[in-house]
């Protein structure tokens, strides 16, 4: 969730507009919270809900300390009022992403940055900057409670 500054290109721009998003990464080779990881993600995002735009491409994660940043790149088509149209995405992510010894899963928190450039006729040029949190933290809450009422 964040803030984008879109059309940068365009003849009507730029415009802020309020950005949505939902990422799901699978970052391979991770055996601590010292290594980095590399692998596959998928977004689906949207500009003020006038747009939509799914997408995907690699993500590299590189330790920091306790942060760490996450670099990612690759490709995505967006529906808009001009269409279909490709282009592609690059992003950096920079804060908590926690390192699970007995699952597969882990949690991250953080700030993130990123670009959009399409190749289409709508001269798509965004820049996007906001807050990225984990779903476990919304439904956490609810988990507890329910746990709490099940006792």
């Amino acid at each position: 969730m964040g803030a984008a500054f879109t059309d940068l290109r365009a003849d009507n721009g730029p415009r802020v507009a309020f950005h949505l998003g939902g990422r799901l990464d699978l970052l391979l080779g991770r055996e601590g919270p010292r290594d980095m990881a590399i692998g596959p993600y998928i977004d689906v995002v949207t500009a003020a809900f006038d747009t939509l735009e799914a997408g995907g491409g690699v993500a590299w994660l590189v330790p920091a300390g306790d942060p760490v940043f996450l670099f990612s790149v690759g490709g995505f088509a967006r529906t808009s009022r001009f269409g279909l149209e490709p282009g592609l995405a690059a992003t950096v992510f920079w804060g908590a992403r926690s390192h699970n010894y007995h699952s597969s899963y882990s949690v991250s928190a953080g700030l993130f940055a990123q670009g959009r450039w399409g190749f289409g006729d709508g001269k798509q040029t965004d820049a996007i900057a906001g807050v990225q949190l984990d779903l476990e933290y919304l439904v956490l809450p609810w988990v507890l409670a329910y746990q709490a009422l099940k006792r």
